[in-house]
């Protein structure tokens, strides 16, 4: 080959397939590089193949799908057929699938779901690829976006071949071909959705329904043999999927889907329900360890703080309340002495006087000097003077102490405060009763001002303990993170990922494992490369015999020749 064909200046072979090469071409004129394919000089000479070489260019050039790699110019040079196309660099299905071992489900479903949409468009627009298998088909972007390639054998449904050039004319992927295509039948899209049932069944199992042996064997298994059990690679498979598996592979055309839209309306809502199905899990079970500890933590402090409160308030109320009581009694056995004397000589005034006088003091509500039969001679409040002393209810009385009882009593307004009853005595004697009601007003200030700094000092400390566990399960999850991560890149193949970061703690042995076992598996990767096999999750499976190719199938047969019996070899 020339370094030029026409105004393309070729830059090196890139493919080669059964009918034609493809080289890395550069087009001077709007300065991109594009891929030049040609048709093989062996296959050129015959008249036949350079018509169906060039109707590749009809079929495929009239189709402008984002799925589909689009062709840009067709022409011939120096008696060599050529055309321009997309230059793609992005691998393809086969070694996507070599290089990961197995894709999710629903990643899966996206590329056939794709594939079938290409094909719909191209079957609307009177084109058959008959050649739909992993090498034909691209993934451009690492999520999985697609486009099907080589339209190399691809036919328009309705065109009118040249004498000798249609007939017997057999081409294709032996794996992949449907029935009709082997029998060298009319076909239309309903091919090439035969063809997608056998990549989707490739992808889900790990290989093709009627792979090994020799080709004409293999034909004629296709031909007549029931299509073996599908025992997916990924055990959560549907089984809705297995269906649809099922009805793309039945042997007569009128079984299949009709249309590729048909076939994605199913896959689709597959994939609808996997998703609801992942959220579902998600939703159950996932509580992010930064919420989970944190929330922990917090209750946990709260409720020992709380605890660890509630005890020291008490204790706090109680110490206050025994210093108000010791306080009360004092004052009271200071009054009963005073009013001892005064209170024999029955001079009301004097005793009146002493009350007003302790009146003064704000802590004092109520003060009240009786006789020893019971009537008030002194008292805070007049209109008790003259009257008998009331009873006072057991039920409200908080101590005992000696002769003084401590009782817990509320006014006419409903103020609380602390009765001390005492008795006024001289030389022994019981003169009478004396009254004194204290406020406490400034016990339950002192109270609420302590149990506020308390609430005050739990909330700082629950605050200090949220904001730190939250950033300490943050420094956690960033290691877990990184694990995770590490371990998605070994599920997806690429076992020379290694976790670069070194910690001073229990992880720091987690990522040696993990960089050991990265070791283990790539070594086992290398090794097995070199001994000629090919990993997969199925096993080791030994690489196919040369009778059994994968790659396109041309042959000549003529129509009655190729019966229910297969391809003669």
């Amino acid at each position: 080959m020339h370094d030029k064909l026409g105004r393309y200046a070729l830059q090196g072979e890139i493919g080669r397939g059964a009918m034609s090469v493809i080289y890395k071409g550069h087009d001077p004129h709007i300065r991109r590089m594009l891929a030049i394919k040609t048709l093989r000089p062996e296959f050129a000479e015959r008249e036949e193949y350079r018509y169906r070489f060039l109707s590749e260019a009809r079929a495929a050039g009239t189709l402008v799908h984002p799925g589909i790699i689009s062709i840009f110019d067709v022409g011939e040079s120096g008696g060599v057929p050529f055309i321009a196309m997309e230059l793609l660099e992005a691998p393809t299905l086969e070694v996507i699938v070599k290089r990961h071992a197995r894709l999710p489900l629903r990643t899966v479903l996206k590329i056939v779901i794709q594939v079938a949409d290409a094909l719909d468009y191209a079957h609307r627009h009177g084109v058959v690829h008959q050649d739909i298998k992993p090498e034909n088909i691209a993934i451009t972007s690492e999520s999985g976006n697609v486009k099907v390639l080589d339209f190399g054998i691809a036919r328009l449904q309705d065109q009118v071949l040249p004498r000798g050039a249609g007939g017997g004319y057999v081409a294709g992927t032996p794996d992949y071909m449907s029935p009709e295509q082997i029998r060298s039948q009319e076909i239309d899209g309903r091919s090439d959705l035969y063809s997608l049932g056998v990549l989707l069944y490739w992808l889900l199992a790990g290989h093709t329904p009627f792979h090994g042996g020799k080709v004409g064997e293999q034909l004629k298994r296709i031909l007549s043999e029931p299509v073996p059990e599908l025992r997916p690679l990924d055990p959560s498979a549907p089984e809705a999927l297995l269906d649809v598996v099922r009805t793309l592979l039945e042997k007569d055309p009128a079984e299949r889907y009709q249309t590729g839209s048909e076939l994605i309306g199913d896959l689709r809502r597959i994939d609808d329900a996997l998703a609801d199905s992942e959220s579902r899990w998600s939703g159950r079970r996932i509580i992010p360890l930064r919420v989970r500890w944190t929330a922990l933590m917090g209750a946990l402090v709260a409720v020992t703080v709380a605890l660890g409160l509630a005890v020291v308030y008490h204790k706090q109320n109680r110490a206050m309340t025994d210093l108000a009581f010791d306080y009360g009694q004092t004052l009271t056995h200071m009054l009963a002495v005073e009013t001892a004397e005064d209170l024999l000589l029955k001079d009301r005034v004097a005793i009146q006087g002493i009350v007003d006088e302790m009146a003064r003091n704000r802590e004092i509500v109520h003060l009240a000097v009786s006789d020893r039969e019971g009537r008030v001679v002194a008292s805070t409040d007049s209109s008790l003077l003259g009257a008998r002393d009331s009873v006072l209810p057991q039920s409200r009385r908080l101590e005992q102490r000696g002769p003084q009882g401590i009782y817990a009593l509320e006014d006419a307004q409903g103020r609380s405060f602390f009765l001390f009853d005492a008795p006024i005595q001289y030389q022994q004697h019981e003169l009478g009763r004396l009254r004194v009601g204290l406020s406490t007003e400034a016990l339950a200030a002192a109270n609420r001002a302590t149990l506020m700094a308390m609430i005050a000092l739990m909330l700082v400390t629950l605050l200090a303990v949220f904001v730190g566990a939250y950033f300490l399960s943050r420094r956690l999850v960033v290691p877990l993170e990184m694990l995770r991560h590490a371990l998605g890149q070994i599920t997806q193949g690429r076992f020379g990922h290694r976790i670069r970061l070194h910690r001073n703690d229990e992880f720091e042995r987690a990522f040696s494992a993990y960089n050991a076992m990265a070791d283990s598996l790539e070594g086992r990767m290398l090794l097995s490369r070199g001994e000629g096999w090919e990993k997969t999750p199925a096993g080791d499976v030994p690489p196919r015999t040369p009778e059994a190719g994968t790659g396109t199938l041309v042959m000549e047969c003529p129509v009655a020749e190729a019966g229910e019996s297969g391809l003669r070899g």
